[in-house]
């Protein structure tokens, strides 16, 4: 692989006169390099999954065309599985908070990625072609349940809780038949956290949209403000919501939106449990293992509070229960 690259790599610069450094992975199968030429840098992507490629390659170039702020691709190899685009600075967004805090400045790029959002939804808004996203074309009973038994999966039944079966089942598909009728709906980026948002000066860009399809408008929203790791203080989240609102306000009453952002937050908190579970549980990533706790704390401070968490008594007594897990004894002896 890394004989192709360098060849793809060379082709393109027509010298062999650069330098490959490979950064850390993530969650994803994807490999990312930063190639230096000259004073110049890039961001190499390696991955065999072409129809994720093909998808990212395809929203990128959207993205483009209505002047959104993502990274420019400057050429793909013929088989489709390496790409180079542009390099969009040293710093995401998460990496700002871990080292200024909520400072002024965090506070001001928090709202303008919440503004860019909006752009991104409202300029793509009847353009888009979902046949040519990755794996979902809209956020409908499909994706649902399948981030409802990825936390099921990897993290209920891994850690062997006990829970009526068929009534939890039921208690999902009628989770289902709700989100999948939020509205307002439009681009959801899906993965749309601080981590994926690169801020270069004031120029702030969104990266790893290659998972985007159609759904609820504020899935993102809660996706950014809700995330655990960058802990946003409750005064920025009311302000956040405050403002997304008053951006669909002629489509959607304050009422409904709120049932909307608070769905979504179920949503999106069953599914980060989920993926913690896998990455951490049974994968042994020590990252995704340490933010357990904080997801776990999360999903129960938000089911003892939210109002329509009684319509579904099976998925609570499970929340309950994993309140009152002693975690750090389950992952010893699934370590061992």
């Amino acid at each position: 692989m890394q004989h192709t690259a360098h060849d793809f790599l060379e082709e393109y610069f027509g010298t062999e006169d650069f330098q490959i450094e490979m950064l850390p992975k993530s969650g994803s199968a994807r490999s990312n390099f930063i190639v230096h030429s000259n004073a110049d840098r890039f961001i190499l992507t390696v991955n065999g999954n072409l129809r994720e490629n093909e998808a990212f390659l395809y929203f990128t170039g959207l993205f483009e065309e209505y002047n959104l702020n993502v990274p420019k691709v400057f050429a793909v190899s013929r088989d489709r599985e390496m790409y180079l685009q542009e390099y969009l600075g040293t710093h995401t967004f998460s990496q700002i908070i871990a080292e200024e805090g909520h400072s002024p400045r965090v506070k001001e790029l928090f709202l303008k990625s919440i503004d860019l959002l909006y752009r991104f939804q409202t300029c793509t808004e009847g353009v888009i072609d979902y046949s040519r996203t990755f794996e979902y074309e809209q956020y409908d009973e499909l994706p649902i349940i399948h981030d409802l038994y990825y936390f099921k999966n990897f993290l209920a039944d891994v850690l062997e809780l006990p829970y009526h079966k068929s009534s939890l089942l039921i208690e999902f598909h009628q989770i289902a038949e709700t989100v999948k009728n939020l509205k307002p709906r439009s681009l959801m980026i899906r993965d749309f956290q601080a981590r994926n948002i690169m801020i270069d000066g004031d120029r702030i860009s969104f990266i790893d949209y290659q998972s985007a399809m159609a759904g609820p408008a504020v899935y993102d929203l809660v996706s950014f403000i809700y995330q655990a790791k960058a802990a946003f203080p409750a005064d920025w989240k009311k302000e956040a919501e405050d403002r997304f609102s008053g951006f669909y306000s002629e489509q959607i009453s304050r009422t409904d939106f709120d049932t909307a952002v608070d769905y979504c937050k179920l949503m999106r908190y069953l599914q980060v449990l989920g993926a913690y579970g896998f990455r951490g549980l049974v994968q042994h990533k020590t990252h995704f293992l340490d933010s357990l706790p904080r997801g776990i704390e999360n999903i129960h401070l938000f089911a003892e509070e939210w109002q329509e968490m009684h319509k579904y008594p099976e998925l609570q007594g499970l929340i309950r229960q994993l309140a009152d897990f002693d975690l750090n004894s389950a992952i010893g002896e699934i370590n061992n």
